[in-house]
C-alpha cells in the first residue's frame, strides 16, 4: 500500500485500514448548507460536506474518500483525482448559488484549502474510529489509555500538556475528547495494560466535567447567531496543577457514537448470552449517556434527510428470559442484540402509521432505548412467531402503549415493526392465546 506523503497521516496509514474503511461505508448522509448544522454526534453518524447541496456531488466525494483509503492515496493524489469531477459538476470556486432557503447566496465551493480540510478532518475520524473499536476489543487486557501528543511546529499548549497522561479505557473523557478534538489535531491514544502504568498517575475525570456555550458561527438564511455547547474537563493531577481540556465546537464527539461501537456492542452481547449480568452490563452501555447521544444523532440524521439509507442504530439487548423462551421455541439466535431500522422512521410503515394516529412522537423514537429498560409486558406473538415488547408511553395520558414486534434477522434482532396500540387489545389477545407472556 502506498504511503501519503504526509508525516502527520503516516502512522495512521500504518495501521491495518478495515475498520476505518467500514467507518466512512457506514455513515449514512445528510445534506448540509453552514458547517455547524452538522455538529458533534450527529457528525460521527452521517457524511457530510458544508455548502453540497446535491446528493451526487455528496456520494462522489465520500466514494473518493473510501478509494484514498483503500489504496493509501496521499492528499496530492486524491486532490487530483477528484478535483476534476468537481470542476465538471459545478462545484468549485466561488460562485452566486440559490440556497436551501431559495435565496441568492455567493459562497465558496470547492478549492485546494477545502480540499485539504475535507481530506485531513475525515481521514484522522476514519482511523481514529477504526483505532478505538480495535482499543476497546482489548480492553480486557490493556484497561488504560494514554494520551500522546503529536510535535508539531504550531502545536496547542493544551493537547502537548497532556502529552502522556492517563486514564482508564472506561472514564467519561475518552467519550468526549478522544482525538482528533479540533481541526488540525494529530493526537493519538495508545492502550496500556495494568503492568505498564504501574507507579504512574492514573487521572480520573468524574465529578470534573462541566459545559458552556459558546457563539460560533451566524447562519446564513437567518443572520442569527449560532452557538454550540461545548464541554470542558478541569482535572486535578498530584503536582498539583489542573489539566484543561475542550474539544471544539463540532468535535464534543467520539468515535464511541458512531457504528464501529455497534459492532463491538455486537460482540460483547454474543459473548455474554445466557450470562444474565454479562448482558445487564451490555444494557448499561446502550443506555449510557454517550450511546443516548448516538441514538439522538441517529433520529436527527434519518429525519432531516427523509429518506431510508438502511442504517440502524443498537436501541437494546435480549436478557435471558426472552433468550430462554426462544431457544424453547426451537429459534436460533445468533446475537441477542436489538436494533432498529431507519425505514421505520421515514419508509412506508412510518406514513401508515401517521396516517393512522398511532406513531411514536419524536421524544419517544429518541427515548426507545431507555423505554425499552421497563416494559411493561415482553410477550411471544405465536402467529407471528416474534417477540412484542410493550412500552408505556411518555405521555402520561396517553391510554396506549408502544408495541414493538422483534424478530431475528442478520445475525442480529431487529424491530420489524413499531407502533401504538391499546392496552385491552394486548389483554385480549392474551385471552386469547394469541400471545404468551415471557415476562412483566
Amino acid at each position: 500500500m502506498p504511503t501519503p506523503h504526509r508525516p502527520e497521516l503516516n502512522a495512521l496509514f500504518k495501521q491495518p485500514p478495515k475498520d476505518a474503511i467500514d467507518y466512512l461505508k457506514n455513515k449514512g448522509f445528510k445534506i448540509g448548507w453552514d458547517w455547524h448544522q452538522t455538529l458533534d454526534d450527529a457528525h460521527s453518524r452521517a457524511f457530510t460536506v458544508a455548502k453540497v447541496a446535491k446528493m451526487d456531488v455528496l456520494q462522489d466525494i465520500r466514494k473518493s474518500l473510501i478509494t484514498a483509503l483503500e489504496q493509501g492515496q496521499s492528499l496530492e493524489k486524491w486532490q487530483a483525482e477528484i478535483t476534476p469531477i468537481l470542476q465538471e459538476k459545478g462545484w468549485w470556486g466561488k460562485k452566486t448559488v440559490v440556497n436551501p432557503a431559495g435565496h441568492e447566496q455567493e459562497v465558496q465551493l470547492g478549492s485546494p484549502r477545502r480540499l485539504r480540510t475535507i481530506y485531513d478532518t475525515n481521514m484522522k475520524s476514519a482511523f481514529s474510529a477504526g483505532r478505538y473499536k480495535t482499543m476497546l476489543e482489548s480492553t480486557e487486557t490493556r484497561p488504560y489509555w494514554e494520551y500522546r501528543h503529536v510535535t508539531m511546529v504550531n502545536y496547542r499548549v493544551d493537547h502537548k500538556a497532556w502529552n502522556g497522561r492517563i486514564l482508564r479505557a472506561d472514564d467519561p473523557f475518552w467519550s468526549i475528547a478522544y482525538p482528533p478534538s479540533k481541526f488540525g489535531c494529530n493526537c493519538r491514544v495508545i492502550a496500556r495494560s495494568a503492568r505498564e502504568v504501574e507507579g504512574k498517575e492514573i487521572l480520573s475525570s468524574e465529578g470534573y466535567q462541566t459545559q458552556f456555550s459558546e457563539k460560533i458561527g451566524v447562519d446564513s438564511f437567518t443572520g442569527a447567531d449560532v452557538y454550540s455547547t461545548r464541554q470542558r474537563f478541569d482535572i486535578p493531577s498530584q503536582d498539583g496543577s489542573t489539566l484543561t481540556f475542550s474539544p471544539a465546537a463540532g468535535f464534543n464527539n467520539s468515535p464511541a457514537t458512531s457504528y464501529a461501537m455497534d459492532q463491538i456492542l455486537a460482540s460483547r452481547a454474543t459473548k455474554y448470552m445466557g450470562n444474565e449480568e454479562g448482558l445487564k452490563q451490555v444494557q448499561q452501555i446502550i443506555t449510557a449517556p454517550v450511546r443516548q447521544k448516538a441514538h439522538h444523532a441517529f433520529i436527527e440524521n434519518t429525519l432531516s434527510f427523509g429518506k431510508t439509507q438502511n442504517k440502524t442504530s443498537t436501541v437494546g439487548v435480549f436478557q435471558t428470559p426472552e433468550i430462554a423462551f426462544i431457544k424453547m421455541k426451537a429459534q436460533q439466535i445468533d446475537s441477542p442484540i436489538i436494533t432498529i431500522s431507519d425505514h421505520l422512521l421515514v419508509g412506508k410503515k412510518a406514513v401508515r402509521h401517521a396516517d393512522a394516529g398511532d406513531a411514536l412522537s419524536i421524544a419517544e423514537w429518541q427515548e426507545l432505548p431507555l423505554l425499552m429498560l421497563q416494559p411493561k409486558y415482553v410477550l411471544y406473538d405465536v402467529k407471528n412467531e416474534s417477540v412484542l415488547y410493550l412500552l408505556e408511553s411518555l405521555d402520561k395520558e396517553d391510554e396506549k402503549l408502544i408495541k414493538l414486534s422483534l424478530r431475528s434477522k442478520n445475525g442480529v434482532i431487529e424491530i420489524v415493526s413499531v407502533f401504538k396500540i391499546f392496552d385491552a387489545a394486548i389483554a385480549d389477545g392474551l385471552k386469547a392465546a394469541h400471545y404468551e407472556l415471557i415476562r412483566e
